[in-house]
């Protein structure tokens, strides 16, 4: 009898007790914030728990919650609160009252009830959100570089199935880790529990988030912070990094539940923006804005938006809301310490222009890697991005008065129909920056003045400066006379030799981002991308659901399949690959149908080679033509697109070991990014846009890197759906001694562990057998007692039968 025979039917038959094992090890605890693993550990385990929750509801909570995933906080415990007046906690009066202990709490002492605090979002909308460990966003997870995370992610959700995606982790030899619901693995189905084991690299800010449907706009993504090492220093900029830190996200929240507004969406049906749940709306408002360059915005109706969670609807008084406060001391000798703020970009859809009242922002890093400080008035950050920025405190005597300044996000949404500079339409997300401690930060009465006293110094003795535009410039009558480039950044520090790319020498592979697809609906050259019948990574992928693609296949064409599984593949040849992302073709630009895309690349981080930008009018600074280095080749749908003419317009151009590295980039509507990487992580790797109805529409498309040498899965993984646990030992052997699946060592292991389950079933089916047989001789020979006892009283007696003459019905009253 084989080893891996014998391993893999004890595996079968332990399972269940490695579950129970497992989970009792944890490092996250029920509506903790902050998980921080401890420096000097090599492994950090993470317990997250996905539930479906109300806003404005208070919920039971027990203390042993985490270890106990047989219990939900929900039963007759909860209540519902909302702001009255004076900006307080109130319990909502119901007709039939609720006696349950959340659902009469005074004073806003809910934690000293086993209650948990009500998700009070923009103080205005009632819903449905998906939280992590009860939290919207979901808990920090703070390891250190190199560290093994084991996150064991368990779908407490009613019919929906879920993944977690590792936002900007390279999975190196663990591709089956990355968590695309139905790429990479089998998506996590209803009470079924997940282990995702991966290292943690590189060092920087990243974050967590669904990638199934939806998920992500309701709520259900967190911070991933990886701390460097050794610290960075930046003494040679005349400031150094405290040891206190802050996560800041941000979220452009919505009216109903993110589903319900892509459904009308994707119908082009309209939004209706305050009508009450359910009703036929008879009036809609214009849905579709516009940014200064006059390319689209959205496209749904922006409602509210929310840092770390909390924010205002701009209908409700500022008393009647929660924002965060991040509490900051002021400084105190000539060295300035600085704070530094890990900012995410977790929006569905809008950018977000970010400022603070009476600062400047430092940039020091953007995506998880350090550049060259460059002071700055705004960052526009896009879905997906994080840029980490350093804030010079105030000294003591400069806050004396002033104690309180607002954090200010503004999406990019202008009215077109004014004159320049366009005015905006004051869609906002708020947070406060606090000089003291949370025994002294503001209550909700003094939000109004703290938003009132917003000022930047750039809007009355200076020109503005912001970084990440995504057009070339904000035309000249707007105070913010320069947009700093992406491009115009440099690296902290060098990027090692094994991680810069040379000059690639094969083909250059295009992808073009635009409404090219079925329908005028959202594509990649023309193909709207559908996931196929099970996931590539773990189980392969069937040839007859992929995308035709190449120079001669046109989605113009009638019968060409262009709504599928959209693949490409780079060759095995290629050590540097080259991609170039684009906006442009048939109503890329003009009549407000522009449209700048985020697009994000998983498995990998890029060298942003160039930056090419459409055409722009003097007068209005509207993009009014295409960039011209990219074209179509005269195919409506952009099937194909390349170089015009066949011609590189920038042929020598190359790179430096400081130029910027970024993992999601946005592409100007009208124009292009090109980057280069290194193809050397093998695995199917998903490259989409960020906008998340974009990507749920068809924006997509999978890159297979090196499909010879992908590590193949675990074979417990590579055979079955659902509950899926391993450890941190095979975990190890898998990363260490990479095998692909056409390595015979792990064809034996699925043999073996096929052999191990055929053999465990026929054995639970054999002692089923005899069980039953038992059971069958038991319940006859006391049948036979039954009839055959003289002791029993006259009313049974009475109704005695031979047993041949028995029947079903015979035996009711016995």
């Amino acid at each position: 009898m084989s080893k891996t025979f014998l391993i893999h039917t004890g595996w079968w038959v332990i399972v269940g007790a490695i579950l129970v094992f497992t989970h009792g090890q944890q490092q996250c605890n029920f509506l903790q914030k902050d998980c921080i693993c401890d420096e000097k550990s090599t492994t950090c385990v993470f317990n997250l728990i996905v539930e479906q929750i109300q806003t404005f509801a208070s919920y039971g909570v027990e203390n042993n919650y985490i270890d106990n995933l047989d219990y939900q906080p929900r039963g007759k415990t909860g209540g519902v609160y909302y702001f009255n007046s004076k900006g307080n906690l109130n319990k909502a009066n119901l007709k039939e009252p609720n006696n349950g202990r959340c659902a009469n709490i005074s004073n806003e002492d809910f934690s000293n009830n086993n209650c948990s605090t009500p998700i009070t979002v923009d103080g205005m909308t009632f819903r449905s959100v998906l939280t992590l460990n009860g939290l919207i966003p979901g808990p920090n997870l703070i390891v250190y570089e190199g560290q093994t995370i084991v996150a064991y992610v368990t779908n407490m959700l009613s019919s929906d199935t879920i993944s977690i995606h590792w936002h900007g982790m390279n999975q190196r030899n663990t591709p089956w880790m990355d968590g695309v619901g139905g790429l990479s693995h089998c998506p996590i189905t209803p009470g079924t529990t997940f282990t995702y084991i991966f290292k943690a690299s590189p060092s920087g800010t990243f974050w967590y988030h669904s990638h199934s449907g939806t998920q992500r706009t309701d709520g259900l993504f967190g911070a991933l912070i990886v701390k460097e090492k050794m610290p960075p220093d930046f003494m040679n900029y005349s400031f150094q990094l405290s040891n206190k830190e802050y996560t800041l996200s941000l979220l452009d929240w919505q009216q109903q539940a993110s589903e319900d507004l892509f459904t009308q969406l994707e119908g082009s049906l309209g939004f209706f923006p305050g009508l009450p749940n359910g009703r036929i709306p008879q009036n809609g408002g214009p849905w579709r804005t516009y940014s200064a360059d006059g390319a689209e915005v959205g496209p749904i109706t922006y409602w509210s938006g929310l840092i770390n969670g909390r924010g205002r609807h701009a209908s409700v008084s500022y008393n009647q809301s929660r924002l965060t406060i991040f509490n900051v001391n002021p400084g105190i000798s000539s060295v300035n310490v600085s704070y530094r703020f890990r900012m995410i970009g977790a929006q569905s859809l809008f950018a977000y222009r970010v400022s603070i009242s009476d600062h400047k922002l430092t940039i020091i890093a953007t995506d998880g890697y350090l550049v060259k400080p460059v002071d700055v008035d705004y960052i526009i950050i896009h879905s997906g991005e994080r840029y980490d920025f350093a804030l010079k405190r105030k000294y003591a005597t400069e806050v004396v008065i002033k104690k309180n300044y607002l954090i200010r996000a503004e999406t990019l949404e202008v009215d077109l129909t004014k004159s320049v500079p366009y005015p905006s339409l004051g869609h906002i997300a708020e947070a406060i920056l606090h000089y003291g401690n949370s025994s002294d930060q503001p209550s909700s009465t003094m939000y109004f003045n703290i938003a009132q006293s917003y000022n930047l110094d750039c809007l009355k003795t200076r020109s503005c400066v912001a970084i990440n535009c995504p057009f070339i410039n904000y035309n000249q009558n707007y105070n913010i006379t320069q947009c700093i480039k992406l491009t115009d950044l440099q690296l902290l520090l060098p990027t090692p030799d094994d991680e810069l790319p040379g000059k690639p020498t094969g083909k250059t592979i295009f992808f073009n981002f635009g409404f090219q697809g079925d329908g005028s609906s959202s594509a990649i050259n023309g193909r709207n991308f559908i996931l196929p019948s099970m996931p590539p990574q773990t189980q392969g992928v069937s040839q007859t659901e992929i995308c035709q693609v190449g120079s001669s296949v046109s989605c113009s064409t009638p019968g060409t399949k262009c709504r599928c599984t959209h693949l490409v593949d780079i060759p095995e040849s290629n050590d540097y690959v080259e991609f170039v992302f684009s906006a442009v073709g048939v109503d890329s630009v003009g009549n407000g149908s522009g449209f700048g895309h985020p697009v994000h690349l998983h498995g990998h981080s890029f060298q942003v080679v160039d930056i090419g930008y459409g055409k722009y009018d003097t007068t209005t600074g509207i993009v009014n033509i295409a960039n011209s280095d990219i074209s179509c080749l005269s195919d409506d749908r952009c099937s194909y697109p390349g170089w015009t003419n066949g011609v590189d317009p920038f042929k020598n151009i190359n790179i430096t070991e400081y130029t910027i590295r970024k993992d999601t980039i946005i592409v100007p509507a009208g124009g292009y990014v090109r980057v280069w990487i290194i193809a050397d992580n093998p695995g199917y790797w998903f490259l989409h846009c960020h906008i998340e109805p974009h990507q749920m529409e068809g924006m997509s498309v999978i890159i297979n890197e090196l499909p010879s040498k992908q590590n193949c899965p675990p074979s417990e993984l590579a055979l079955k759906c659902g509950d899926f646990n391993w450890n941190v030992n095979s975990f190890n052997v898998k990363v260490k001694s990479p095998q692909p699946c056409s390595s015979s060592s792990w064809n034996d292991d699925v043999k073996g562990l096929m052999a191990g389950l055929i053999v465990s079933i026929l054995f639970n089916v054999a002692l089923i057998l005899v069980l039953v047989i038992i059971w069958c001789c038991v319940c006859k020979k006391n049948s036979y007692q039954v009839l055959n006892n003289t002791d029993m009283p006259t009313e049974v007696q009475s109704y005695q039968l031979t047993p041949k003459r028995a029947s079903r019905n015979d035996y009711t009253r016995i």
